[in-house]
């Protein structure tokens, strides 16, 4: 679960990448924010108390900054720029 997290995270961070463009930030919508918010649960899931996978903080860390930038990104734009 670790490892999915991780891929979650690393897709919408492209995503959020691709979505700082002027007049794309509809992609923070549809894709970074699901991806951000899959990231997180399932790296959340992953993580337990005797074993720490790095995936899996990777990916709870990435998804968590990959989520602020998106809401960031969507409020300075008005939400749809």
């Amino acid at each position: 679960m670790g490892a999915v997290g991780c891929l979650a995270a690393l897709f919408a961070l492209f995503f959020a990448v691709l979505g700082a463009l002027p007049l794309l930030g509809w992609v923070n919508w549809i894709t970074t924010l699901p991806l951000a918010l899959l990231a997180i649960v399932f790296s959340a899931l992953s993580l337990s108390p005797d074993r720490r996978s790095p995936l899996a903080v990777f990916g709870l860390v990435a998804g968590i900054l990959t989520l602020c930038w998106a809401v960031f990104r969507l409020a300075v734009g008005g939400g749809v720029l």
